[in-house]
């Protein structure tokens, strides 16, 4: 089939796993960004990816019910929240929906699905990375997130998904930017919001001049508000970051599981305070620790899962592929005078468990890619029960099916709307070998 010149009109019919809308040409498949099921819309063709074509919205012609007016004034170009246009009871339908399907397809009976954790639809996200990019034709600094299937940054004035607080005025930030020397040197801020601080990390080529550190201190202190203020300088890899201000920076705090866990500004966290308060709590529901029991957390961050386990078992192994964070987590438990010995590795790996004493439970977190090596040692050791949770269903169903395979079953999965407005989603899923099913 030619690329038509003119637009054409399709009817949707599905939504592709990232929130696409899905039309039909006959036997060809185009997917269109932004269109909902049931809609008639009228869309240009941009060209064919991977054997399906490609297409840009120019007027739904007929909306559905689930349709909605985006409530951000940036949804046109900015590529973080694609599913603004959709009611969020669509939503999370939508990703209930889209769990199913892939474990349907990789034939994975699941014996009880249970409700969605949800939690504030905005202002949820407490770590954000927002670029800066300086253009020397312009002249002037960009600050916001990339377009959609694009590198380009979109300048945003304010972001709705990032909490209410003077420092998250991007228009501001870029009159400060407009008088530093070290304009062009300044290429990311990363927030984070914890639970007894505000910290910004401001990423920097090379460093910044002292009148730019002191212009850039102003600015901050101008406009901290309520809430105590860490302004860091990430000067790159293997470099250690400088803290500008406070001279004496408290140590940052996050609660779970009712403790205050210490964090670095550059530690993973998962970004909606809320639902993982609920995660971490339906995770010990799930997973039941007894004081008894040895249990591994893989891919353990800097404590999430481990420490509220340490609290309920014998013993907690946590296995980390980052070296500070690990250290992190160690001195948190001795802190704590918890039962945990956490350790380094690289879990895509082969053999990075062989040598740890065999589990009585597994908990998994991994990143997107899944966890097939642990997967695997876990297996072999014929652990009698799994509790994992996952960021990519695709990844999740391919692990699932090496389980079930082995003599697993799903007793229990669920979805948690980490991420409001996307079309991301977490699940959780509790695994037993057939015969050894607890609870």
């Amino acid at each position: 089939m030619a690329q038509p010149q003119a637009p054409i009109t399709l009817t949707i019919d599905n939504l592709t796993s990232d929130g696409d809308g899905v039309g039909r040409m006959g036997r060809e498949v185009c997917f269109v960004p932004g269109a909902l099921p049931g809609e008639q819309v009228l869309v240009r063709l941009q060209g064919r990816r991977k054997k399906v074509w490609q297409g840009r919205l120019l007027e739904v012609q007929q909306p559905s019910s689930d349709r909605r007016e985006p409530p951000c004034p940036h949804y046109q170009r900015c590529g973080g929240c694609d599913l603004q246009h959709m009611d969020e009871a669509a939503q999370l339908a939508f990703k209930q929906q889209r769990v199913e399907r892939e474990f349907s397809r990789q034939g994975i009976p699941v014996r009880e699905w249970q409700p969605a954790i949800t939690g504030p639809l905005w202002h949820y996200r407490r770590k954000a990375r927002v670029g800066v990019r300086f253009s020397k034709e312009q002249q002037r600094n960009f600050i916001g997130f990339r377009e959609s299937a694009s590198e380009h940054l979109h300048d945003i004035d304010r972001c709705l998904i990032l909490p209410e607080h003077p420092l998250y005025n991007w228009a501001a930030w870029r009159d400060l930017m407009a008088t530093l020397r070290g304009r062009d040197i300044i290429t990311q801020i990363e927030t984070l919001d914890t639970d007894n601080a505000l910290a910004l990390v401001v990423r920097v080529l090379k460093p910044l001049v002292a009148d730019d550190q002191q212009a850039l201190l102003a600015f901050v202190q101008a406009n901290a508000g309520e809430r105590p203020v860490q302004v860091w300088l990430n000067h790159g890899r293997d470099k250690p970051m400088e803290c500008l201000w406070p001279e004496n920076p408290e140590p940052l705090l996050h609660e779970v599981d009712g403790m205050s866990l210490v964090m670095q500004p550059d530690d993973f966290i998962q970004v909606n305070g809320d639902v993982n308060r609920q995660m971490v709590a339906q995770a010990m529901d799930w997973l039941k620790p007894q004081e008894n029991e040895l249990i591994w957390d893989l891919f353990a961050g800097h404590g999430n899962f481990s420490i509220p386990l340490a609290r309920r078992s014998r013993s907690v192994l946590a296995v980390e592929g980052q070296a500070s964070m690990v250290s992190s987590l160690q001195a948190q438990a001795q802190r704590l005078a918890l039962s945990l010995h956490a350790e380094v590795a690289d879990l895509s790996g082969e053999g990075a468990l062989a040598r740890l004493p065999t589990p009585d439970k597994v908990l998994l977190d991994p990143p997107r890619a899944g966890a097939a090596e642990a997967v695997r040692e876990v297996i072999a050791r014929k652990v009698p029960q799994v509790l994992y949770v996952s960021c990519d269903a695709a990844t999740l169903a391919r692990d699932l099916t090496h389980l079930i395979a082995a003599g697993y079953q799903a007793d229990k999965a669920g979805i948690m709307d980490m991420f409001p407005q996307t079309h991301h989603v977490e699940t959780m899923v509790l695994l037993s070998r057939k015969g050894k099913r607890n609870g």
